[in-house]
């Protein structure tokens, strides 16, 4: 009766842990099928130009840059140009930050990276 029982046991674990890797690709699958792509930007909120246009100061700044929405507020104070992100709040800033005036440069990738930070929708069409 103890052989009957210790042979049965190494069986049993061996379909739990079958059971347990089932389960593993189980659930990992239906957490890939409700998330989509990595290829547009979480914030998905649309906005229109007219509201965009009501964050005009540097108490609220909003900008579009490529159709993006960006609340820039947080970051005014701290823009080497203060002046010149004032003169793009509540506007569409996208050929300003691709070409600065000035020198004509485009902003830096470290600051396209702070821009994805500050994204808070997509302009509305």
């Amino acid at each position: 009766m103890q052989t009957e029982k210790s042979n049965k046991l190494p069986l049993i674990l061996l379909a739990v842990l079958v059971l347990a890797v089932i389960g593993f690709f189980v659930i990992r699958s239906f957490g890939n099928k409700s998330s989509s792509p990595v290829t547009s930007p979480v914030v998905q909120k649309q906005i229109t130009t007219t509201e965009v246009a009501q964050h005009a100061d540097q108490s609220s700044c909003w900008m579009v840059i490529e159709n993006n929405v960006y609340d820039v507020t947080s970051y005014v104070s701290q823009h080497p140009g203060k002046d010149m992100i004032l003169s793009g709040c509540g506007k569409d800033t996208t050929s300003m930050f691709n070409s600065r005036p000035g020198d004509g440069t485009s902003h830096s990738n470290r600051a396209r990276n702070m821009l994805s930070g500050l994204q808070i929708g997509i302009l509305s069409k």
